[in-house]
Parts: structure tokens; C-alpha cells; sequence
């Protein structure tokens, strides 16, 4: 079984692409990254396909999305 990937391993990969990009690029980044088929968690330990993770970010601050570009939040990243 593979080691769980939180919502900060997606924060990880835009950051890598300079704090923002096309939403469509950070999941393609993610399908090459993670797969197609992968699963994203938080702290309390809830699920997420990419689009319920993207949401789940966003409504914490940690992200913002908006004309299809996603971009880092202020909010920061959990410590795992």
C-alpha cells in the first residue's frame, strides 16, 4: 500500500511551478505525479479526488482558483 497523499503534496507541485499556473496544468502535473486515481486526505483524514481537494484547499485559504488559473493561498500548509 502506498504512503497517503495529503492536500499538501498538491500545494508541493504548484509551488514547484512558481506559485501559480492553469488549474488544467497543475493536473496533469498531478496525473504524472500521483496518477489518475489518486486519492488526497486532510489532517482529519477525509478524501478527496483532484477536484474535491482543489475545493477543500480553496476553502481554506491555502489556494485561490479563478479564469482556470490556481495560485497559492495565504493561508500556510500543514507540517506532515
Amino acid at each position: 500500500m502506498s504512503e497517503p497523499l495529503y492536500g499538501h503534496d498538491l500545494l508541493s507541485l504548484l509551488q514547484e511551478k512558481g506559485g501559480a499556473c492553469r488549474l488544467e496544468d497543475l493536473r496533469a502535473a498531478a496525473v504524472a505525479v500521483h496518477g489518475a486515481e489518486a486519492i488526497y486526505c486532510n489532517c482529519q483524514g477525509d478524501s478527496f479526488d483532484f477536484d474535491g481537494v482543489i475545493a477543500f484547499l480553496g476553502s481554506k485559504g491555502k489556494i485561490t482558483v479563478a479564469d482556470g488559473r490556481v495560485s497559492l493561498g495565504m493561508a500556510p500548509a500543514c507540517q506532515h
